[in-house]
């Protein structure tokens, strides 16, 4: 474990988990039959450890290791180089995944992956809005998930809704990002079938269940084409769940969770 620290001032801290060699290659043989995203530098990090375990190191007649040969070196750095490839960020063609993957990718996703997406990439939170036709605001849930590999994206959707959107790169070198979006009716089915599986975001999730049953609880009635204005109590505790929600997914400074 290792403290990343605050990229700004007012951020919270990081924390990085990390394994190396020997310890590395086990975590990646547990997690390859799952990875998607990753699922290329899965295969070419085992491929490299094969590569590794299967060598063998000469010794000179002191029992000390001799350097490594040419012909070894370029093949170490073309796997360093492959894996550089795949993590950059600038823009990249629609990959031409391979068979295993796309199997994956069609095969459904299930609810603890999901959850562990949603954990690492989403966001979960209550939007408020005003309309010309009422005169309170309105109270919104929605989760979305951001990534660059839009199959993954895909594949969530095939089984669990939602609407994909384009983010265009921010920058020039970076890569382009999709977003897959749930809004209100689609989120309940959603979190019932994530919310148990969920640990980094589980308290956002649980706010989310609490508006969802409070906003089926009070209808909202309409004046001809326009809604009725909701009661002042009702605004209150809407307000105080959305801010709730937004103190959890602050990026300021919070103290570490009991």
């Amino acid at each position: 474990m290792s403290v990343l620290g605050q990229r700004l001032p007012g951020w919270k801290p990081a924390y990085a988990l990390i394994w190396t060699n020997a310890a590395a290659a086990r975590v990646i043989r547990k997690l390859e039959p799952f990875l998607i995203v990753k699922a290329r530098q899965g295969a070419a990090l085992l491929s490299f450890d094969r590569r590794i375990r299967g060598g063998r190191r000469l010794r000179d007649r002191s029992g000390r290791l001799l350097p490594l040969t040419e012909r070894e070196l370029r093949t170490r750095e073309q796997f360093y180089s492959k894996l550089k490839r795949l993590n950059r960020r600038g823009p990249v063609d629609r990959p031409n995944y391979p068979r295993e993957l796309q199997h994956r990718l069609r095969s459904g996703i299930s609810a603890k992956y999901l959850a562990g997406f949603i954990d690492a990439e989403g966001s979960l939170m209550i939007t408020k809005a005003r309309r010309p036709d009422c005169r309170t605001p309105q109270y919104h849930p929605r989760i979305a998930l951001a990534n660059t590999h839009r199959g993954v994206l895909e594949a969530i959707q095939h089984t669990y809704g939602g609407i994909i959107t384009d983010q265009p790169a921010r920058k020039a070198e970076w890569k382009d990002a999709y977003q897959l979006v749930w809004t209100d009716r689609m989120i309940e089915s959603l979190l019932s079938s994530v919310a148990a599986h969920l640990r980094v975001k589980s308290k956002q999730a649980r706010i989310l269940g609490d508006f969802i049953r409070h906003r089926k609880a009070t209808k909202q009635g309409r004046r001809g084409r326009g809604f009725l204005p909701l009661p002042a109590k009702v605004v209150a505790f809407r307000e105080s769940l959305r801010k709730e929600i937004k103190e959890l997914n602050r990026r300021g400074s919070a103290r570490t969770p009991s």
